[in-house]
């Protein structure tokens, strides 16, 4: 026979909810500071910082888009201080034909990268990030920084990134190491905050799934914006944020080979209008205990 005091113990023990957890496969991340008209370069403190609270909100990655401001170097640095990966982007600004000098320097960049850091610090590597330009002539230089990098020893996942739909209509894009679509629910119309994750487990992974056969599929970014103008029936707020970062935790919870990196650390108010400028979440959004709260 129990005592009583123990009896209770038990009882509120077994009865109380899971631990929240979070189950995202990263947190996106913009190379420039949060909360400024225009854009300006994150010092090392800065990333230390992002760094730092990714890892204490459970984040087991950051995502860069660009490696502008130095951010490659610092993020590492930042990320290796934290014990967490980099999905590093090469940033490609209008064509692949017209970014073919940059894309090549940042190559170098990131194979200098992979050496002071080491292989475990990079879970993919992508190239481009919804490049304006055919998907033969993104691919082509896709292979082709694969081939390189692979020739000098770097093992890095090579991939592009578009929109999932991009990749849907045109399955050549998921012809590297793994396929990367950006998805936002929000954008695509249709659907609450709260079908967030539904959406994308049951519509967008489903569609990347058939389009692309046996490759990891990593969601780059997916988020809901605070602010701006409604789009049809999904509507922008603080509220409605953080009931799509819970629906994509949870979501994300039931397909671990899918990997889904959070949109984005803080709002980016240089951007060119209210919906783009407010899927920060940092500082906005409490996430263990309340967005990360029991599925």
């Amino acid at each position: 026979m129990l005592f009583p005091a123990c009896a209770a113990f038990l009882a509120a023990f077994f009865s109380a909810p899971a631990l929240a957890a979070n189950h995202f496969g990263g947190l996106t991340a913009s190379n420039s500071i949060g909360g400024t008209g225009t854009y300006a370069c994150r010092t090392q403190a800065q990333w230390n910082q992002l760094a730092n609270d990714a890892k204490s909100q459970g984040f087991g990655a950051i995502r860069i888009m660009g490696f502008d401001c130095n951010a490659l170097d610092m993020a590492s640095s930042a990320a290796a201080a934290a014990g967490i990966q980099v999905l590093a982007g090469i940033y490609v600004s209008g064509t692949m034909a017209s970014g073919m000098t940059q894309i090549n320097n940042d190559v170098q960049t990131f194979r200098a990268a992979y050496t002071k850091y080491g292989p475990g610090r990079y879970m993919g590597l992508t190239v481009g990030n919804e490049v304006n330009d055919s998907a033969g002539n993104i691919m082509a230089k896709v292979y082709d920084v694969r081939g390189y990098l692979g020739s000098v020893g770097v093992t890095t996942p090579v991939s592009t990134v578009h929109t999932w739909v991009d990749i849907r209509a045109n399955p050549a894009l998921c012809g590297a190491d793994f396929v990367g679509a950006n998805a936002h629910v929000f954008f695509d119309g249709g659907r609450t905050s709260g079908q967030a994750g539904d959406f994308i487990f049951k519509v967008v992974v489903p569609a990347l799934k058939a389009a692309c056969p046996g490759k990891r599929v990593i969601i780059t970014e997916s988020g809901w914006p605070s602010r701006g103008g409604k789009n049809g029936i999904a509507v922008p707020s603080v509220a409605d944020e953080r009931s799509a970062i819970l629906s994509l935790n949870c979501a994300s919870r039931n397909d671990t080979s899918v990997s889904v990196f959070a949109f984005e650390y803080d709002d980016q108010l240089w951007k060119g209008n209210d919906n783009e400028r407010s899927f920060g979440i940092f500082g906005k959004i409490q996430l263990n205990g309340d967005a990360f709260s029991p599925c």
